[in-house]
Formats: C-alpha cells, sequence, structure tokens
C-alpha cells in the first residue's frame, strides 16, 4: 500500500495533523540537503506546517547539541509527503547544520500558529456560511497570508449577501461546534456532505465544523468555532472572470482591526466635536465645502494671474516676458503659463521658488519662432535640475533658492533680447 493510503505514516510523520496545538516534539534527522537558501532538513516526524492551500507554514526552532536553529520555512517537495524545514543561523557552538541521525527537538512559534488556525477555521465557517446564502457562492481559491485574508467566490454579492454570510458564520461560531480532523479513504467520501469534492485521491484529511460544514483539508485548526470570534468581512471587489474577493479577519485580529478604526473615528470624533456616528455624514458635507473653495480659490488664481499677466506684458524686452514667483505666489505660475501660452511672438520665462525648491517653465507663443527646450536645459543645468518638453513648452525643477533663480532667469532674458 502506498504511503498515502496508510494512515500509520501519516500519523507519525505528520503531527500537525492529529494535534494542531502541539507545540513540541522530538524526533530525528533523517536526511539534509542545501540550495542556494541554505540548509534543509527532513526529520522522522515533525508538527511543523508545510506551506499549502492558502496557509502560511509554521516557523519555530530545532533544538540539538550543536545547539538550537531557527526553521525560516517549510515545504513539501513535488511528488513527495515529506516536510523538509529551511534552517537559519548557526548553533551554539558554530556549527550552521545538523546531522543525519542526530536527535532534536522542535518548537513550534505558538502566536503564529494561533493565528493562522483562527484565520483557516474562520475561513471554513464563512465559506460554509456564503454557499447557504447562495449556492452560487462556492469558494474557489483562499489566501491567508496576513490579516486581511481573502476568498474567492463565483458570481457577484450584493451588500445584503456579504451581511447575511457575515452575521450567518457569527451565528455558527458562536455555537461552539467542535472542530475535527480525521483520515478516510477515498472509496468513503460519499458518506460525508463535502461542502466542495476533495482535490485528492487515497486516503483524504477532513476537517469538519460539527455537523456544520466538512471539506477536504490538511491545514491546522482550532478545537472549536467559538475560538474563531469575531469574523469580520472588511471589504470585496470584482476579480477575474467577474468573481468576487471577500477581504475578513477573524478572531484577535478581527478585535484588533477594530481597535484600530475605533480609535481613529474617536480621534475624528473630537477633532469635529461630533458623535461617531455622524463622521460620515461630516465628511460628504466637508469634502462638498472643500470643492467649493477649490473652485473659488482657482477663481482668484485667475485673477491674480491675469494682473500678473498685464504687468509682464507691460514690462516686456524684446518679445520676452520674465516673472520668478515666491512663496504663496508660486502657485500662481501655473494659470500664467496657460495665458502665456497664448501670447503671440512672445518668449515666456517664469519660476516659481518655495520652499527651498525652485519649478521653471519656458512658453513660446503663437508665431514667437523659438524652441525653448535648449533654453531651458541651460537655465536647469545652472541650477542642477532636470527638465524637459515640447519646443512650444518646456519646465523643469531643481533645488535652488529665489535668488540663484532670480539670477538665471535674468541672465537667460539678457542672451535671449540680445539676439
Amino acid at each position: 500500500m502506498s504511503l498515502r493510503r496508510d494512515r500509520r505514516y501519516t500519523l507519525h510523520v505528520r503531527l500537525d495533523r492529529y494535534d494542531s496545538y502541539l507545540t513540541t516534539f522530538h524526533t530525528r534527522v533523517t536526511a539534509t540537503a542545501t540550495d542556494q537558501r541554505g540548509t534543509w532538513v527532513r526529520l522522522e516526524r515533525s508538527a511543523f506546517y508545510p506551506t499549502a492551500g492558502g496557509q502560511p507554514h509554521d516557523v519555530g526552532t530545532l533544538g540539538s547539541e550543536r545547539g538550537v536553529f531557527e526553521v525560516q520555512d517549510v515545504q513539501t517537495r513535488a511528488g513527495d509527503d515529506d516536510v523538509w524545514h529551511l534552517l537559519g543561523g548557526r548553533g551554539d557552538h558554530g556549527a550552521n547544520e545538523v546531522a543525519v541521525g542526530e536527535s532534536v527537538v522542535g518548537k513550534i512559534d505558538w502566536p503564529r500558529r494561533w493565528r493562522n488556525m483562527q484565520r483557516h477555521s474562520a475561513q471554513h465557517v464563512l465559506s460554509q456560511a456564503l454557499v447557504r446564502v447562495s449556492p452560487a457562492f462556492g469558494t474557489l481559491s483562499v489566501s491567508m497570508r496576513g490579516p486581511d485574508c481573502t476568498i474567492d467566490v463565483g458570481g457577484e454579492l450584493g451588500e445584503d449577501d456579504l451581511l447575511a454570510a457575515e452575521s450567518a458564520a457569527n451565528d455558527a461560531a458562536r455555537q461552539n461546534h467542535p472542530i475535527t480532523a480525521f483520515e478516510v479513504d477515498d472509496s468513503r467520501l460519499g458518506e460525508y456532505a463535502l461542502r466542495r469534492p476533495a482535490k485528492v485521491a487515497g486516503l483524504v484529511r477532513l476537517v469538519a465544523i460539527g455537523h456544520y460544514d466538512v471539506v477536504a483539508c490538511g491545514g491546522t485548526h482550532l478545537r472549536s468555532s467559538a475560538e474563531v470570534l469575531p469574523i469580520k468581512v472588511v471589504g470585496s471587489e470584482r476579480v477575474r472572470g467577474g468573481d468576487t474577493r471577500i477581504t475578513f479577519r477573524a478572531g484577535e485580529e478581527a478585535v484588533a482591526d477594530y481597535r484600530a478604526k475605533h480609535a481613529a473615528a474617536e480621534a475624528l470624533g473630537r477633532a469635529f466635536s461630533a458623535p461617531v456616528q455622524e463622521l460620515a455624514e461630516r465628511g460628504v458635507r466637508l469634502k462638498e465645502e472643500l470643492a467649493a473653495a477649490d473652485r473659488q480659490a482657482a477663481k482668484w488664481r485667475g485673477r491674480l494671474a491675469a494682473a500678473y499677466l498685464e504687468r509682464l506684458v507691460a514690462e516686456a524686452r524684446g518679445g520676452v516676458v520674465s516673472a520668478v514667483l515666491e512663496g504663496e505666489d508660486a502657485a500662481l505660475v501655473p494659470d500664467l503659463v496657460e495665458a502665456c501660452q497664448a501670447l503671440p511672438r512672445t518668449v515666456s520665462l517664469l519660476a516659481g521658488a518655495a520652499d527651498g525648491g525652485a519649478r521653471l517653465a519656458f512658453v513660446a507663443g503663437p508665431d514667437a519662432d523659438l524652441d525653448v527646450r535648449p533654453v531651458l536645459q541651460a537655465a536647469l543645468a545652472s541650477l542642477g535640475g532636470r527638465g524637459g518638453g515640447r519646443p512650444d513648452r518646456a519646465q523643469g525643477a531643481a533645488e535652488a533658492s529665489p535668488a540663484a533663480v532670480r539670477d538665471v532667469l535674468a541672465r537667460t532674458l539678457a542672451t535671449l533680447t540680445s539676439r
């Protein structure tokens, strides 16, 4: 019988499949291998979970007579059920690997394992809730690499669907269903109401959440559905092929998310002297007020730019106007650029200087007969800046003082007017 069909093999080699709460175990090294990442070891048995099914791998340590090594990655290899562990660091005596046959003690990073179990068990509960809302919302794929976990489902879910699934998932979790893992031969799978068909053959590991959900799964899980609480859907979006990606948090990570958002909402409430319940309305009103203020400011900038332009034209020398706007006035440069672009037979040398930086814009109006790009490049070279553009409009930036900018524009003006 193949190893995959021999329960004793899985029981003695994959300890994580039978006790997700096991954090310390004794074993021996059965093989080692090296690659560009470092040294990998295979153990006689292991409680370390390898990356699979959207759940990240465990980390932890392996202790031996040579010292304690970090377990940084855990993987299985294609066509091979054995688990390999990537070791990092050196032992207490400077050794950087362990020997075949050596006895070691494995210790799992429990906080990471716990978070992964909360995520994974919550995903099972929420996936079952989704198909109970509608059979069309079956789980296609999952990702649990961080606090914000995702479930991709078929079809498009409305807001009411998401709320119904979230409520059903939390209701089911509160019923404190026992979560159990067991293995059956694939010939017996028809005896179970699987949420989705198993993707493996031979000896298949099933995870059951009471009578609420059962599905083929190789991951680590909690002992009770109540330990996943709360489950919070935090968003959804349409993805490839018209499917929907649901983002959720569970357990301690859902509580942490609530605390952060509540703290932010309370701070905003104090800033606006408004209860949290009114913040959305206040935000909409503030956005409208800011838009109106921006429109009003744009009008005033246009008027100021027109006044500047009138003065510049009056002071023009040889068909060239020049201006350096400093401080708050530098915000008028874009409006001046647009206005100067329409001045016939006129070249405009414009600059805005504020906060230690400068932006230059050289413009040639209709029939000005000048490519302003090389003129701008020469000016920027003097200031240590860079830029480019079209023959009739070129712009750039540099870190320069207003005095330096005024000096460069004065020399540029003298060059152009002496042609």
